[in-house]
């Protein structure tokens, strides 16, 4: 087995700053608070935790993260404060970082330093097409590798 320290995910440990606004229609919400991703489990897995305030809800997220079969693919299995769970699949090849899940997707970049990730999740409507939820940016305050 592949370890997850030696992929491409290892470009997302550390401590990051995240912003965004959630598209609401006329009266959009602010995204701030904190992702962290660590590597847990001598470095089998990551670790992803995130800590959001979503206009004036909070949010946090709990999130484990593995390799599948490859360095650059990954499953996501996460939870959440509002009771929910589920699995996404994820690929990190080149910047591009893409994330996807039944009627969600993430399309974002990596920069070259691995300091900033920007990108938008899209949500599927009943009629199949893809229209943007959320703008995102996180910026790395730590870096642990």
């Amino acid at each position: 087995m592949n370890k997850i320290e030696n992929s491409n995910f290892k470009r997302l440990i550390g401590v990051w700053k995240t912003t965004g606004v959630i598209k609401s229609g006329e009266n959009n919400l602010n995204i701030i608070g904190t992702d962290s991703y660590e590597l847990i489990l001598d470095g089998n897995y990551i670790l992803h935790k995130a800590d959001v305030k979503m206009g004036n809800d909070r949010s946090e997220t709990f999130e484990i993260i593995r390799l599948v079969n490859t360095l650059y693919k990954a499953k996501m299995q996460y939870f959440n404060s509002k009771g929910e769970e589920g699995t996404m699949e994820s690929s990190i090849i080149n910047s591009q970082f893409k994330i996807e899940g039944p009627h969600l997707k993430f399309s974002g970049k990596i920069n070259k330093e691995n300091t900033k990730i920007s990108g938008k999740w899209y949500s599927q409507t009943k009629n199949d097409q893809w229209v943007e939820l959320i703008e995102l940016n996180l910026e790395k305050q730590i870096s642990t590798i």
